[in-house]
């Protein structure tokens, strides 16, 4: 059974010859650069520097030799790009330890050693202090207004749009379309991966991105016009971006990535009455286009207590849910399973990563990684991975116990 085969049978709540793993395959079930570097020592891997594809967060992408090893079904779509090393130049990391990044980034250092991430215009979108493993967000581009506006310009100037691959590459230009088109399709053509396309396609964290949380979350309570006004105006921008996407590659793609967090710890961030009225349609516009045009999967990334809105998410056409956070209210694994288990896939929530992954022995890691696979690998609708990103200060140890353990134990 290939990977995209054994993806797809799961996908379809249907048991195949073990549980789908996964190490990357979006912006939160990847691994902090600082993290791989430690794993690669470990398995005496020496050759070339890892590839730290997302400088905001500062994740690497995992190589083949990585991948094989620990038995990896899905794959970036992202990495059929900037595939020789022409394409990056050499970054120290917090440790000290060495990585590549993309040359089109526009980064500067400070006379304080803060790290300052730019635009193409060179306006600083994000700062990462000399001590900080991330970069925070610094521009919000329509925060200091007193309500939404009536029009929208400049709305990529935020943090989170500086583009990881493929997204460098402006697919509205032939040139670079063609470019997207024939990567993707060549990625798929030459190996048996499962493909996950991140999207995106936020709503709520846009709004967030460019109002400030303080204010959308306002927004969205005593300015319904105003937010509205700006979703559909996002919404609409997105399903030009869906098409052009679908149209080239959508025959070579298994899964598209959506992200928008919902929730915090102990709720989500908005009613389900206001959900419901502001988001839920406008989600199901844009997935209803998806499921029109293609047979990809729709896959959201929503950290926090979602809980009281997953049957909305199902009502819409969700398929697949991340990163199951399981230690957030009302998460529990075991009533997530029950309650959702036939009508959606979860795709993480393998391993606690608040409270277990960084800080247990190798042995207690392993021990919640079995626990987990008996709730939510029965029957189908479960992919492995832990909960959201492995972070710089998890041993080596524990990465390869909990993906050796996942990949035996996940047997059927």
């Amino acid at each position: 059974m290939t990977s995209r085969e054994r993806v797809k049978l799961v996908i379809e709540h249907k048991e195949a010859d073990r549980v789908p793993l996964d190490l990357g395959a979006m912006r939160s079930t990847g691994i902090a650069t600082i993290a791989y570097n430690n794993l690669r020592g470990k398995l005496s891997i020496q050759k070339g520097l890892a590839r730290m594809y997302d400088f905001v967060q500062q994740l690497a992408y995992p190589e083949k030799q990585i991948m094989d090893i620990f038995h990896i079904d899905v794959i970036d779509a992202g990495q059929a790009f900037l595939k020789s090393n022409d394409n990056w130049k050499e970054w120290t990391l917090n440790d000290n330890s060495k990585c590549l990044i993309p040359k089109y980034l526009n980064i500067e250092i400070d006379k304080d050693l803060t790290v300052l991430v730019k635009d193409k215009n060179n306006i600083v979108l994000g700062k990462k202090p000399k001590t900080s493993l991330y970069v925070d967000q610094t521009y919000w581009v329509y925060k200091d207004l007193p309500v939404i506006p009536d029009t929208f310009e400049d709305i990529v100037k935020h943090m989170w749009a500086i583009p990881s691959p493929p997204w460098h590459l402006n697919i509205f230009d032939d040139e670079e379309y063609k470019l997207f088109v024939n990567n993707i399709k060549e990625l798929y053509q030459t190996t048996d991966y499962s493909i996950m396309l991140a999207v995106g396609c936020n709503l709520f964290e846009t709004g967030t991105f460019l109002r400030g949380m303080e204010n959308f979350l306002c927004d969205i309570y005593i300015d319904k016009k105003g937010t509205k006004r700006l979703l559909d105006f996002l919404v609409e921008r997105n399903l030009r971006l869906l098409d052009r996407v679908l149209r080239g590659v959508g025959e070579y793609v298994d899964i598209l990535q959506f992200g928008d967090d919902l929730g915090s710890q102990d709720r989500p961030f908005m009613s389900p009455d206001v959900f419901r009225e502001i988001f839920k349609p406008r989600y199901k516009k844009m997935w209803d286009f998806v499921h029109s045009n293609s047979d990809c999967k729709i896959f959201l990334h929503s950290c926090g207590s979602i809980y009281e809105v997953i049957p909305d998410l199902i009502d819409i056409g969700l398929e697949i849910l991340n990163p199951v956070q399981t230690t957030a209210v009302n998460m529990e694994a075991e009533r997530l399973k029950k309650e959702f288990g036939k009508d959606i896939t979860f795709w993480g929530g393998g391993c606690d990563t608040q409270y277990i992954l960084s800080t247990a022995t190798a042995k207690e890691v392993g021990e919640d990684v079995k626990r987990r696979i008996d709730i939510f690998a029965k029957n189908g609708g479960f992919v492995f991975n832990q909960i959201h990103n492995i972070l710089a200060n998890v041993p080596p140890e524990n990465i390869i116990a909990m993906l050796e353990v996942a990949y035996e134990y996940g047997k059927y």
